[in-house]
């Protein structure tokens, strides 16, 4: 009878679950209103994402910005007083062969690496110069020494006198390069009126190769405007380091820059200044890239490698002779002749490789001990 009555009595009266329903509703109202001022207490503080900082500023505390437009100016502040302007002089013949009085030929960038005034820009901006001036920051146009020149990186060393108080950057390291990072391209777009333009953009990737670069591996592609007259400026990062040399801009393409890494160039501008050239080791060989075409054609054992055409030095006296097939070196696969350049790039002279070759139906390995690439 109590059971009954209590059902009866529930279904009669729904004043109850109403009274229930509007707490709920203001309840959850009340939570909605409070929420954005509790949550921050009750959750741990994200903590930023950054992979760099001033050397003599504090940590960055927040993702803002003003920030990353703070680190853009410092970063040009710091790199923009030491890009110089570079006039190549050239003389050239008229039409009946007579020598032409000395005239600018070319313009481009550099950037001053040391307070000992030494500078260094692509060699094409310098190629065939009689005489190079340098355009400093302050409006001061110096005469300048060609130290060395390496067209296989398309890079070149120059020297002025040393100035009281001259300028220079610092070169960064490149291998720390993230794609997606921030840098900055100084130069002079269009020649000297133009000095010392900035533009902004990122590392698009880190790993490019063209084959307009005998001995360079490993470009810096970015997104920063990169014209004519910017050759041989800096790549900075935000922390104000130079990380690159500006080279190449595919013309008939947008947002596509090269520049040479800055751990290559530290390697070419210490031998540069050291030696006046860079010294490369050689194998001895004279050869040609072979595909399966070429081996069908010519009955060869292989359908990939590099066919030796001539032998001499150290492959010679290792024991490798013409129509041998060069198919590994250190253990990697040679396709191609600068699969074989990125391997030497990393020797020297003196050291041994194994390199394994078919002759015949036969694979035989020899040692070589490298030698010095003669300059052609």
């Amino acid at each position: 009878m109590e059971e009954f009555y209590y059902t009866q009595h529930r279904r009669k009266s729904p004043g109850r679950f109403l009274e229930l329903l509007v707490a709920a509703v203001v309840g959850g109202l009340l939570v909605m209103a409070t929420l954005p001022f509790i949550l921050p207490h009750l959750l741990p503080e994200a903590e930023p994402i950054l992979p760099w900082k001033y050397k003599d500023d504090t940590d960055y505390e927040g993702p803002d910005l003003e920030y990353q437009q703070t680190a853009v100016v410092k970063a040009v502040q710091r790199v923009s007083p030491a890009v110089v302007g570079v006039t190549r002089i050239s003389q050239s013949r008229d039409f009946f062969g007579r020598l032409l009085p000395p005239a600018p030929s070319g313009y481009g960038s550099g950037v001053i690496i040391s307070p000992q005034g030494y500078i260094i820009t692509n060699y094409h901006v310098v190629e065939n110069a009689t005489e190079v001036i340098v355009s400093l920051s302050t409006g001061e146009e110096l005469e300048a020494e060609i130290v060395g020149v390496d067209p296989g990186t398309d890079l070149a060393v120059l020297k002025i006198d040393a100035l009281p108080e001259l300028p220079w950057a610092e070169l960064g390291d490149s291998d720390k390069l993230t794609v997606g990072e921030f840098v900055v391209a100084i130069g002079n777009p269009g020649g000297l009126e133009l000095e010392r333009s900035v533009t902004l953009g990122i590392v698009s990737a880190t790993d490019r190769s063209f084959d307009v670069y005998d001995w360079v591996f490993g470009l810096i592609q970015t997104d920063a405007a990169i014209n004519p007259g910017n050759s041989g400026g800096p790549l900075v990062n935000l922390r104000g380091e130079v990380i690159g040399i500006n080279s190449v801009k595919i013309s008939d393409a947008e947002g596509l820059g090269f520049s040479i890494p800055s751990n290559l160039v530290k390697s070419i501008t210490e031998t540069l200044i050291a030696h006046g050239r860079v010294i490369r080791p050689m194998l001895g060989v004279n050869i040609r890239e072979i595909s399966p075409s070429l081996a069908e054609a010519f009955g060869l054992s292989s359908e990939y490698g590099l066919l030796v055409v001539n032998a001499a030095g150290p492959a010679y006296q290792a024991g490798i002779r013409p129509d041998d097939i060069i198919v590994e070196v250190e253990g990697q696969r040679i396709v191609s002749i600068r699969d074989l350049r990125r391997i030497m790039s990393a020797k020297s002279v003196g050291d041994q490789v194994e390199v394994k070759v078919v002759r015949g139906r036969n694979e035989m390995t020899f040692t070589v001990t490298l030698t010095e690439l003669t300059p052609q």
